[in-house]
């Protein structure tokens, strides 16, 4: 029984450490993750490396090329775009539903999720746990429409976005985080009392600043690269 804990407590590191080097930009876009390499220097075994690839990969967070392995994401700014405009339709039309459908009991988990967030936030270091619990919001207001096929394909673009998510708030500064935080609050007193229209503006405003949030952090790492290749060159 021991043994077992140890192994799941090294594939849980494993993969903390290497979403740690993904989100911190130490794999340029296109660069193949050796799991090989990844093991040697983690000092962990490569199946522990493997399961945390394929973690990885389900969440968006790298690319998998069938037979060839893993890839850190190429993320091209018009792909980017294209994601956010879709989400924002999406988003509108559930926050919309949600207004008029969602039932006391999701109101309820709202509040509850919102409640773990204020409680996150007074510790900085827990930054990325919150950014992970707030994503619970959109997934919830999806459900409270009352759309199972809307659910579900918010579900699958909101894992197809996790990257650009993390990569965005982990560039933001404090204050951003304390908007995003109001926004939410004010999101669920809108849903609670059924102002459809107040609620798909608020979200359309949301998600557009997250928009030009992320596009400004792949512009700045886009021209890091470039400098770097001019470096070398």
């Amino acid at each position: 029984m021991r043994m077992n804990t140890r192994k799941r407590h090294t594939a849980v590191d494993a993969y903390g450490a290497i979403k740690d080097m993904i989100l911190g930009g130490q794999f340029k876009p296109g660069n193949k993750l050796s799991d090989q390499d990844l093991a040697g220097e983690l000092g962990v075994s490569r199946t522990p490396v493997r399961h945390a690839l394929g973690r990885l990969a389900q969440e968006g967070l790298l690319e998998e090329s069938k037979g060839k392995g893993y890839y850190a994401a190429d993320l091209d700014a018009k792909q980017v775009a294209d994601l956010y405009a879709l989400r924002e339709v999406l988003e509108a039309h559930a926050v919309r539903l949600a207004a008029d459908r969602a039932t006391p009991a999701h109101i309820e988990e709202l509040r509850s999720v919102l409640a773990t967030l204020e409680k996150l936030g007074e510790d900085s270091s827990k930054r990325g746990e919150e950014i992970r619990v707030g994503l619970r919001i959109h997934e919830i207001i999806a459900r409270a429409s009352g759309d199972s096929f809307l659910h579900e394909t918010m579900v699958r673009l909101l894992n197809r976005m996790h990257f650009f998510i993390w990569m965005d708030t982990l560039n933001e500064d404090p204050q951003a985080a304390d908007v995003t935080r109001r926004e939410h609050r004010a999101l669920l007193e809108l849903i609670r009392f059924g102002k459809a229209d107040e609620a798909e503006a608020a979200i359309r405003s949301h998600i557009r600043t997250a928009k030009e949030g992320i596009l400004k952090v792949l512009a700045a790492r886009d021209a890091f690269y470039r400098s770097q290749e001019a470096n070398v060159g």
